[in-house]
């Protein structure tokens, strides 16, 4: 079910209804230097995602027009079939299974019956006077080692949609609220990274950071459409095989045209290791190119590429409703269009 209503009305409809790169890895957390006595930030408002298989993100409880819900990304949200969500000082949180996911950010916001501590958020950055260089502090699950740490910073810059951050987050920050010192109010939702450390000569001069860091703000106009926990998993679930799909494919083309190597590790792969069939059958490593055996699997291997690149994207497309899956979609395709050039290229 789609529903597009204002977070007024989201509150509203809950008395009638019953029911998001990969980010860099890597990044360092380094201090920040700011002259300021340190904003309070209470522990049990503070949500760490712990997945079930490992790694996790983070999220709060936060009031919004007089209700309280549970705040997180939706690509958190998306990896969290099976998972445990704690308060930084140990209470288990209980979710309903439905949501609400903002048609135009990575932003989740479900509604919970809770009586414990909450986070306040700025219903207008405007109206509060959020300003660019205004200190901020974000606290989450760091790195998704379980605990909720401290990161301090300030802002950077501010969208109609997105705030950017000195904060230093990394992986597991995800979900982290950021909030402005000097009010004690939630002004947005750490969302992710971008690596904008390749210059040209427009930019080498540039005194901005190779890392940059942005959040989503929760303030202004937004759309929401209405999903079950369990249709989020699922959605979530088939992008990210897709996603995996087109990457191993995009690192298997580049292996084959610039190195002449085939990537046979992949032969166990869950849904593509079957492209791999023909180098297990009188493929002979030895002979290479000079064998018309073996071009004629390698031909065989490559078409099989090729179809593989259609026809999943096809499927793909077809089966996610969800608007944040299929906007990432969306940006996937730009690698499928580069890898079926690159197929096309591709000669024995």
């Amino acid at each position: 079910m789609s529903v597009s209503v204002s977070l007024f009305g989201v509150v509203a409809a809950q008395g009638f209804i019953d029911e998001i790169t990969e980010e860099p890895q890597g990044a360092a957390v380094e201090p920040v230097e700011i002259d300021k006595e340190q904003v309070n930030i209470p522990t049990g408002a503070l949500i760490v995602v712990e997945g079930a298989e490992g790694g996790g993100g983070s999220g709060f409880i936060a009031k919004l027009q007089d209700r309280l819900f549970f705040v997180t990304n939706i690509h958190v949200l998306a990896k969290a079939r099976g998972a445990k969500f704690r308060t930084a000082d140990g209470h288990s949180l209980v979710l309903p299974d439905h949501a609400f996911l903002n048609m135009s950010r990575d932003l989740a916001i479900i509604p919970i019956d809770w009586s414990g501590e909450y986070l306040k958020v700025s219903s207008s950055l405007a109206f509060d006077g959020v300003k660019i260089g205004d200190a901020i502090t974000v606290m989450g699950n760091s790195d998704g080692v379980g605990v909720a740490t401290r990161l301090e910073g300030r802002i950077n810059g501010i969208g109609p949609e997105q705030l950017q951050i000195s904060a230093k987050f990394v992986p597991g920050n995800s979900g982290s609220p950021i909030v402005h010192d000097a009010r004690g109010t939630v002004v947005g939702i750490v969302s992710h990274m971008r690596d904008l450390s390749r210059r040209d000569k427009w930019t080498e001069d540039s005194e901005l950071s190779d890392i940059r860091r942005f959040g989503y703000r929760l303030d202004g106009e937004n759309q929401w459409e209405q999903s079950s926990l369990r249709r989020v998993f699922d959605q979530g679930e088939l992008l990210a095989r897709y996603e995996e799909r087109t990457q191993m494919m995009a690192r298997t083309i580049y292996m084959l045209n610039n190195e002449r190597t085939i990537m046979t590790g992949y032969r166990q792969h869950e849904s593509l290791g079957h492209l791999f069939a023909p180098f297990d059958q009188g493929f002979k490593w030895d002979r290479g190119l000079a064998s018309a055996n073996n071009v004629r699997k390698l031909e065989r291997f490559v078409n099989g590429l090729r179809s593989e690149l259609v026809t999943d994207r096809s499927s793909t497309r077809n089966a996610l409703e969800i608007n944040f899956f299929k906007k990432r979609l969306l940006e996937l395709d730009a690698i499928r269009d580069f890898c079926e050039g690159q197929l096309r290229q591709t000669r024995f």
